[in-house]
This record gives C-alpha cells, sequence and structure tokens, in this order.
C-alpha cells in the first residue's frame, strides 16, 4: 500500500493535553486538527497510548479500547476533510511513563532507572515482551479499523523501543542484549509483527544519536541500517 500526500509537510506528534482524562477525542481536538489539516500533506496526532497505564500525560489520547473507535474516527474524517492524510503515532513509553500519574507501570529492556526522574523500571522477561508485540499489533488494528492511512512508530527519544536499542540501558544477557544487532531484534520484531497484521505504510522513527558518551552513535546507526536493508 502506497502513502500519496499532497505535499511534502507532515505534522509532527504534539501532546496536546486535551482529552478528558479518559482518553476520548475531543471537540478541541477536532478544532485543533481541523486548522492544521488545511495545508500539510498530513497530520500526524499526539503519541496515542495502548494501555492506560503507559501514559505520559493523564490527559493524554488514547488507543486502547473499542470504546475509542468513534471519537478517533471523527478525527481522521476531520483530518480527511481537510485535505490532509492521518497517520497513527503508536508508542510504548518504557520506563518514560509518567510516574505522577496513579496506575501507571514501568518496565524496560532492563531496571536501569530513568534519568529524568523516572521510576525504576522491571526488566521485562520475553513472555512480558511477547505482551508487547501483542498490544502493538492490537493497536495497529485498531487504527487501520478507524481509518488512518498510515502508521507511525516510536523506536526513538529514549522510549521502550529506544530502551532495547540503546546499550546505555539495555545490559540484557540474553539474545535481545550485546551488539546493535541483538539490541534491535526485539523492536525489529514489533515491527515485523505489525507489517503482518495490517495493510498500512509504516514509517519508523529513530534516533541516529543519543549524544551521550557510551550511547548510539550516528555511525552506528548508519551501518546498522544499511546492514538490515541489506
Amino acid at each position: 500500500m502506497v502513502l500519496n500526500l499532497r505535499n511534502q509537510f507532515v505534522f509532527a506528534p504534539i501532546k496536546t493535553g486535551y482529552s478528558d482524562g479518559r482518553g476520548n477525542v475531543t471537540e478541541r481536538h477536532l478544532a485543533f486538527y481541523r486548522m492544521r489539516s488545511r495545508h500539510v500533506g498530513a497530520v500526524i496526532p499526539e503519541p496515542l497510548y495502548m494501555d492506560s497505564r503507559l501514559r505520559e500525560l493523564p490527559t493524554q489520547m488514547g488507543i486502547d479500547t473499542d470504546e475509542k473507535v468513534s471519537g478517533l474516527t471523527s478525527l481522521v474524517e476531520t483530518i480527511h476533510r481537510g485535505g490532509a492524510s492521518a497517520i497513527a503515532h503508536l508508542n510504548h513509553p518504557g520506563r518514560m511513563a509518567n510516574p505522577k500519574i496513579p496506575g501507571n507501570v514501568f518496565v524496560s529492556s532492563t531496571d536501569v532507572p530513568c534519568e529524568t526522574g523516572g521510576a525504576t523500571p522491571k526488566q521485562l522477561t520475553e513472555s512480558e515482551m511477547n505482551d508487547v508485540v501483542s498490544l502493538f499489533v492490537t493497536s495497529a488494528r485498531r487504527a487501520e479499523i478507524v481509518g488512518f492511512d498510515a502508521l507511525e512508530l516510536q523506536l526513538g527519544h529514549g522510549y521502550l523501543l529506544a530502551q532495547f536499542l540503546s546499550p546505555l540501558v539495555n545490559r540484557r544477557n540474553d539474545h535481545y542484549g550485546g551488539d546493535f544487532s541483538a539490541r534491535a531484534s526485539f523492536p525489529l520484531k514489533v515491527v515485523a509483527e505489525i507489517r503482518k497484521a495490517v495493510d498500512l505504510p509504516l514509517i519508523v522513527r529513530v534516533s541516529g544519536s543519543e549524544m551521550t558518551d557510551g550511547g548510539i552513535q550516528l555511525d552506528e546507526t548508519i551501518t546498522c541500517s544499511l546492514s538490515e536493508a541489506d
């Protein structure tokens, strides 16, 4: 499936905080994205939480239940009426879930604490990692039902899948840790399972460099990306 945009401008996802505390699309969302969709080729609404225990904001928009489908459909239709394509941004925050939100859970590739003041996460077991894959796949299928034109997966900016890529966070001693190829195996599994589950174009957002000593550097990312492409 090919995504054809009317121009090359894409409105990137930003956290509006306009939801109602239950993850629903509101009239304020519709008004905001109605204006933004008039000129750009595509709009990526704010990151959609896939489980209410994985929120970054109390007023974040969700895609975690079928009850959200009606509101999200209205959002996509609003963007389409403006002439833009709609792209669903799916993200698992991992250890970067907001510690101030009651009920949030904190997991990661390992139990390395979040440097920005987050909670110390639990290291995911392989069974729990399979649950994460299912969470992404279920959310992707729901996005396809809603009518989104494409998906964007967050593999950068320090969120869960980036926490597997990062040698600073991923200190596993199983086959999901080690060199870049091993660290990338779980994020690539998520990508592969989504591609099998839905017929939507897929964008993957990656931080080329962590800009930190001991972190991923740009030359490594380029080399490994070319290797994966081969």
